[in-house]
């Protein structure tokens, strides 16, 4: 819970046919003393709100995902409600995580679009495939409860946040750092503002076929840092780091590839390019405001206090 005591508000995004286990999510949320958000659209009763819900996501500190057996309603551009929805609370940099009920079975070609959603929650953002309810209410109550334990988690602010769910042992060591002194030449350093292009890829769907296309995204990189620095107080891998952009940055990409891409419908697995993110980093930790720890094969990046 924030220090404005107001509770942790999470935008839940289902189907009026996994109304089981959105009650289930619900009800795991209602235990811990946070809040849902987010109505259960049914054509059959009113039309979908695209403003009304684009601002209960706004509004939300987070974002629950819940992929059951069916794509859903699709939007002019080819995509689902919940797709939208998505790529919408990545774009706000909203913390997201989605619970996958598990599937058995071939998909057939009316549900390929169901199995490109699961495909891209399981490659690019936190997740959970849940086979009983008791394994999706165990995955919700641990969920909410991480969320619950991050230092800002719940205030309903603006600020960007970081979308995924981290050990307790790594968020008490971030709350000690948050509390350290930090001395004011320290707070009021930034890195230099940069204008930069991003170098991206993503999958461009048109008419059934699927082709890879690069784009170039101009970017100021002091969004880059307000958007890192969350996970870069809890320290992090330079894997989980450029993951974590390629979420800001997928609606600006779909924006601009289905712009150039007459009568294509979707975008998705958006990559930005290695070397180029590793660059940036390396610029900061030049610069005094980040360092780098090898563990194994990876790179862990933490902010300098």
């Amino acid at each position: 819970m924030s220090e404005s005591n107001c509770p942790l508000l999470i935008y839940v995004s289902s189907l009026p046919c996994d109304a089981e286990a959105r009650f289930d999510v619900d009800k795991q949320v209602a235990q811990l003393g946070a809040l849902t958000t987010g109505l259960v659209w049914d054509s059959k009763y009113s039309e979908y709100d695209w403003a009304l819900v684009r601002r209960q996501i706004q509004q939300a500190d987070a974002f629950i995902l819940l992929v059951g057996h069916e794509y859903g309603p699709m939007t002019p551009t080819g995509i689902s409600f919940q797709h939208r929805e998505l790529v919408h609370a990545q774009s706000l940099n909203k913390p997201v995580y989605g619970f996958i009920h598990d599937r058995v079975g071939d998909y057939s070609t009316p549900e390929l679009k169901l199995a490109e959603l699961r495909q891209q929650v399981t490659g690019q953002i936190p997740h959970k495939i849940w086979h009983l309810g008791d394994e999706l209410t165990v995955h919700a109550k641990t969920t909410v409860s991480n969320w619950l334990r991050q230092p800002r988690l719940g205030s309903n602010t603006s600020t960007p946040l970081t979308a995924v769910t981290a050990p307790a042992l790594s968020v008490t060591a971030s709350v000690k750092q948050l509390a350290a002194p930090v001395s004011t030449s320290r707070r009021q350093s930034l890195p230099v503002r940069e204008d930069i292009e991003i170098v991206a890829q993503a999958n461009v769907y048109r008419g059934g076929n699927l082709a890879r296309h690069v784009v170039r995204l101009p970017m100021k990189t002091d969004r880059l840092w307000r958007s890192l620095m969350p996970l870069l107080r809890l320290g992090t891998s330079e894997d989980r780091l450029r993951a974590h952009i390629e979420q800001v940055i997928t609606a600006e990409v779909s924006t601009v590839l289905l712009a150039e891409h007459r009568g294509s419908h979707a975008v998705d697995g958006v990559r930005i390019e290695r070397n180029q993110f590793r660059q940036l980093l390396k610029g900061w930790a030049d610069s005094g405001h980040v360092s780098s720890t090898k563990e194994g094969a990876r790179t862990r990046w933490a902010l300098l206090l």
